[in-house]
């Protein structure tokens, strides 16, 4: 049978054509695995146990399944804790208990249900449960769906709600342009979820705060899918004439059934069993959580520099600089190209200087007449780098040949063709003439990158572009791969025989959504190779950092994930949070769109007029991408004017200016919820829920509102969700959790605002009103915020820049931060870190803050810091480690006195106590 993409309203389990498992005739305990045999002879499914809230079933609808044999290109750990198995044959059924999970196993017919303290959380349906069409390797299997149960997670998906019940989903590797695919791929609206896009990630998270039943207590369980090939989920969603009330399934085309579902009380209980299956994100560069500039259309140095110019010029911060593929030769990946970047070395180093960071577009395309090394540039002179012939040597190249126009408008790498700008360099042989049409016949490769030899000849690819030109990080794209060749699936052909990296040679259609995965992970090791050989020493000692448009579970180990080529539409932004924050719960914890939209829209960017409702939208798309982790202004420059903030008229660039001098003071925040994240899989952009499970009213307000770490609270305007979001004066309400009060926030000095309770809907004549260059932010009380004193232009412009721990008035709070240079390895492979404990407490009229280092094997160069006691009043008494301190009359008096000290600011009735950075452990009590 020809492997095909199938619509999601094609995969029909529901349909009474599938059979069921059937029957359990016997099983055998080894160890944590039970195996059980099925009707008909031969058939077999496997339960095993990767920790005591961890369960994995595992069925291949074939004769004489082997179990034994693992593949899994998501999966690092399966040691999820000591667990130890009780298991009782009760006749018809088994009861497996974990000491933390109780599984019950039916045997006729088969049937699991999970309990957590006895309490039932999830359970197959009844009979018509685990299914598989017969004579063909499709499976599916049915579960209940529980009143008042919510359902999140699912990777990159669109849609403008963050839980997905009633809806069905498709996870095919996709390049969606400008989430428009209609037809067979979706109706071409970027709010609907069952749209496939570029990333996949079968994760389903279902958490039910307030379960039906008696003594029922809370919970969350989450349920992978571990299967590359085209996958399905449906919540609820009825679909071809079939009633899915009180239930959901999930199921894949091809391979097998293979699931872990992680139980906890919380959904950060499932976060950090899931990253612990799948692997943590490494601590990026700071720099990466920096804003970013991008742009399809920077086709020579002259346009780089002036962007790069206009930005410092501006005043407005920025630290990566992005060049698409018109950087490379003739659109060969992995040059740079002499004629539009003659001196490419020098532009670089003149970059570097001025604080900007850099990468360029590295697609999955490797054209047939790429250079081999030896080979002349377009100088005359031999090549540095190995392409073609070097891939083709390890056998992993994928030949793949293109005719004809290509379809909509787009050139061969699916970007879009040339608009307002023109490229004033030749088109190549067999590429894009100058009036937009296209030669035929362009012809090239992909690599296979799923065996060890072709990622390695992948990654060793970089070296021209991080030993000769410096690069500083990687922009991954087209992974998916994106081919627009075969219109139906814009892939590569799905019958198409591979070795999956174990010898077994399969349909690509059976790993497809692996691809990107083990693109990025090749790319991740070659870089890491490289890097211990580079001459440089800044190169040799950098961390890595990729930015990807694609990949599959897992690839958080190795990389940050753009959302695509997103249109320039409100109605796209409504999607923007919703994607972002399921990501987050999906294990990619670095995450976020273009800002703007890449593609035209219904409010991209309008020539010589000063449009209100298109500068709103880009303004408030923004601000809401300041707060997300990944910040990243990109556009295609061929069809648009402009995007880069300083090129609007005001009061746009005043605007953007200061929501990102922002986000750059409140660096320490974002490094310090990263930091978390490589301890516990918890992300840096949180749902409410997400830190406060208990408060049922947080499940309602998930759409437009998110955490920043712990106790920072963003609510943005969002226009696609309000018609005043349209207009430079914005209305919107903001609900506050109940664990508060709630202080508005204010990034310059003043005095607190009355605290707001928790549990708090500000609607009515309470509603937020903002102007155009305001966001609805607020602070629990008690929290400790570490922001930086001055706003960079870049991160590390300022050698010292000395950080301020603005404690708020409230109940007792702890925070954990994390210091380190920011960019080299040396704390992962040296432990130079430093780790400090802040903790403040009040007892009537004494406020006390403790700063402790856990860890200190690094010195920031900064000889001081500033504790902020917001709301103290006038203090009668100040004491550092039992010692008092003196008073300064003045502010600046005391930044530069170079000792302990205090000063009393009234207008802000705030108490500044300057500590020297010169003990382990300090204690500063306030009365």
């Amino acid at each position: 049978m020809a492997h095909r993409f199938v619509p999601v309203n094609e995969f029909t389990p529901n349909n009474g054509d599938w059979v069921p498992a059937g029957t359990v005739t016997s099983h055998q305990q080894t160890g944590r695995n039970i195996l059980s045999q099925l009707t008909p002879a031969g058939m077999a499914l496997q339960v095993s146990f990767l920790g005591p809230l961890c369960v994995r079933v595992r069925f291949s609808p074939i004769s004489h399944p082997n179990y034994n044999q693992e593949l899994s290109y998501a999966v690092v750990n399966r040691d999820l804790g000591n667990v130890t198995l009780n298991v009782v044959n009760n006749g018809d059924h088994l009861m497996i208990d974990t000491g933390s999970l109780q599984v019950r196993i039916d045997l006729k017919p088969y049937r699991l249900q999970v309990f957590r303290n006895n309490q039932l959380i999830c359970a197959d349906e009844p009979t018509y449960n685990l299914v598989y069409y017969p004579n063909a390797s499709v499976v599916a299997n049915f579960k209940t769906y529980p009143a008042n149960a919510r359902y999140c997670g699912f990777g990159e998906r669109a849609g403008d709600q963050l839980f997905k019940n009633q809806t069905s989903l498709n996870f095919f590797n996709f390049d969606n342009y400008a989430y428009a695919a209609m037809g067979r791929w979706g109706t071409g609206d970027p709010r609907d979820p069952s749209l496939p896009l570029y990333c996949s990630i079968p994760l389903l998270i279902e958490v039910n705060p307030n379960p039906v039943g008696a003594n029922a207590r809370p919970y969350a369980y989450g349920l992978f899918l571990d299967n590359p090939a085209q996958s399905f989920f449906n919540i609820g969603f009825t679909d071809y004439g079939r009633s899915m009330y009180g239930k959901y399934y999930f199921g894949s085309l091809y391979g097998e059934m293979d699931y872990y579902l992680m139980a906890g009380d919380y959904v950060a209980d499932v976060l950090k069993q899931y990253t612990a299956l799948t692997g943590r994100a490494p601590l990026p560069p700071r720099y990466a959580l920096g804003f970013h500039q991008g742009a399809y259309g920077y086709y020579d140095h002259t346009l780089l520099m002036n962007v790069a110019q206009g930005y410092r010029a501006s005043k407005i911060p920025v630290d990566g600089l992005h060049i698409d593929i018109d950087f490379q030769n003739n659109y060969r990946v992995f040059t740079s190209s002499k004629m539009k970047f003659p001196n490419t070395d020098q532009i670089m180093a003149a970059l570097h200087a001025n604080g900007f960071k850099w990468s360029t577009n590295i697609t999955a395309l490797v054209k047939n007449d790429s250079p081999q090394l030896g080979d002349l540039d377009e100088d005359g002179q031999p090549t540095p780098y190995t392409t073609r012939d070097a891939l083709v040597t390890a056998g992993a190249m994928i030949p793949e040949q293109y005719e004809g126009q290509p379809p909509g408008g787009r050139d061969y790498l699916g970007h879009c063709t040339y608009g307002p700008v023109a490229n004033p360099y030749p088109a190549p042989p067999h590429e894009r003439r100058a009036d937009g049409t296209y030669d035929a016949n362009i012809a090239g490769r992909y690599p296979n990158i799923f065996g060890a030899a072709g990622r390695q000849t992948w990654g060793d690819q970089y070296r021209h572009l991080l030993y000769d030109l410096l690069m500083d990080m990687v922009w991954q794209d087209m992974q998916c791969p994106a081919v627009d060749q075969f219109r139906d699936y814009k892939s590569l052909p799905l019958d198409l025989m591979l070795d999956r990296g174990d010898g077994i040679r399969v349909p690509h259609a059976y790993i497809h959504n692996a691809y990107g995965l083990n693109m990025l992970r090749a790319t991740w090791e070659g870089l890491g190779r490289l890097r211990q050989n580079a001459p440089d020493a800044g190169v040799r000692n950098a961390r890595n950092f990729i930015i990807a448009r694609g990949g599959y579970a897992g690839m958080q180990r190795y990389a940050a994930l753009w959302t695509g080529d997103s249109p320039a539409d409100r109605r796209y932004l409504s999607t923007l949070i919703p994607q972002v924050l399921n990501l987050g719960l999906s294990g990619v914890p670095i995450s976020g769109s273009d800002v703007g939209g890449f593609s035209v829209g219904a409010d991209s960017t309008q020539p010589n007029a000063r449009n209100v409702t298109h500068y709103v939208v880009f303004v408030r798309w923004l601000q809401i991408s300041a707060f997300l982790p990944w910040f990243r202004d990109h556009y295609t420059a061929y069809d648009k004017d402009y995007q880069e903030p300083y090129r609007y008229p005001e009061p746009v660039p005043t605007c953007c200016r200061k929501i990102i001098e922002l986000r750059y003071r409140l660096m320490p925040l974002f490094y310090d919820a990263m930091y978390e994240c490589t301890q516990s899989g918890v992300p840096v952009c949180r749902p409410l829920f997400l830190n406060d499970p208990g408060d049922v009213n947080t499940y309602d307000h998930v759409n437009d509102q998110f955490y920043v770490g712990r106790d920072f609270l963003v609510a943005p305007i969002v226009p696609a969700f309000d018609p005043s979001g349209l207009s430079e004066n914005a209305t919107r309400e903001v609900y506050l959790p109940a664990d508060g009060p709630w202080y508005g926030f204010g990034d310059s000095p003043g005095k607190l605002g009355t605290p707001v309770p928790g549990g708090t809907l500000l609607t009515g004549p309470t509603v937020w009103r903002a102007t155009l260059d305001q966001v609805p932010i607020y602070v629990r009380a008690g929290a400790i915020l570490p922001m930086r004193t001055r706003a960079e232009q870049y991160v590390g412009q300022l050698h010292v820049n000395p950080l301020v721990l603005n404690i708020y008035p409230g109940p007792d709070r702890s925070y954990r931060m994390y210091l380190d240079d920011g960019i080299t390895r040396e704390a992962d492979d040296q432990g130079a870190y430093r780790l400090v404990e802040i903790a403040q407490q009040t007892a009537g009229r004494v406020r006390r803050v403790s700063v402790n280092r856990r860890h200190d094997q690094y010195k920031p160069p900064e000889s001081y810091f500033t504790v902020a006691l917001l709301g103290s009043g006038q203090p009668t008494g100040v004491t550092l480690n039992g010692q008092p301190l003196t008073s300064a009359p003045y502010a600046d008096q005391l930044a530069t006195s170079g000792s302990d000290g205090y000063f009393w600011d009234s207008t802000a009735e705030t108490t500044y106590v300057q500590v020297m950075d010169n003990r382990p452990q300090v204690t500063i009590q306030i009365t």
